[in-house]
């Protein structure tokens, strides 16, 4: 999914634009857009959404779709087949900002390939490093990226470390513990997608 993420007054999101700390070393942005067009149908979708406190996690307060053909038509069946849920996941990591090797990145661009949060080799040095404090730092990331798109954190955890969903548990009470998670919520209840959270 090619994903078009700005702020809501149109400039192309960046690092600049996250300005809201969240935990102890992420800052996010407050508020975005995000248009893509779905890989399976010829509709393009567009997202307004908010961060909420309340909720800890970012609200979708708007939406928009449009045909991308002339013999498109957006009908209840189409209208169905719309996964805001995705189209949220999809953009959160270009609104959340970490600093690495004295400059701020977003996720997006610092680490986020082929739909993850964390790359395959730096969770494979990290699980054999154990719960170290890079190793944590790296729980607050994929742990508030998956809270902030209303995933459920801790499978988020263990799906992008490749570790059991106990082991995962525990790291982030270890991340909890150490300060690292402050501010950052994962409110167990109906998602986006509609789909209740047993987390």
């Amino acid at each position: 999914m090619k994903i078009d993420v700005r702020t809501p007054d149109g400039q192309r999101m960046t690092w600049r634009h996250a300005t809201l700390p969240l935990g102890s070393a992420l800052r996010i942005a407050p508020a975005f857009t995000a248009t893509a067009i779905a890989d399976d149908i010829q509709v393009e979708s567009t997202i307004e959404a908010v961060y909420s406190a309340e909720a800890g996690r970012y609200r979708i307060a708007a939406t928009a779709h449009r045909a991308t053909t002339d013999a498109g038509e957006i009908t209840p069946t189409v209208l169905r087949q719309i996964r805001l849920g995705e189209l949220l996941t999809a953009a959160v990591p270009h609104c959340v900002t970490v600093e690495f090797e004295g400059k701020q990145r977003t996720v997006h661009d610092l680490l986020a390939t082929g739909g993850r949060v964390v790359p395959e080799p730096l969770a494979a040095i990290a699980v054999v490093a154990g719960p170290t404090a890079d190793t944590l730092g790296l729980v607050q990331l994929i742990y508030g990226v998956a809270a902030l798109a209303a995933l459920p954190p801790m499978r988020a955890v263990a799906t992008e470390l490749g570790i059991p969903e106990r082991t995962a548990t525990h790291w982030i009470n270890k991340a909890r513990t150490a300060g690292l998670l402050e501010g950052i919520r994962y409110v167990v209840g109906r998602q986006p997608d509609g789909v209740r959270s047993a987390e």
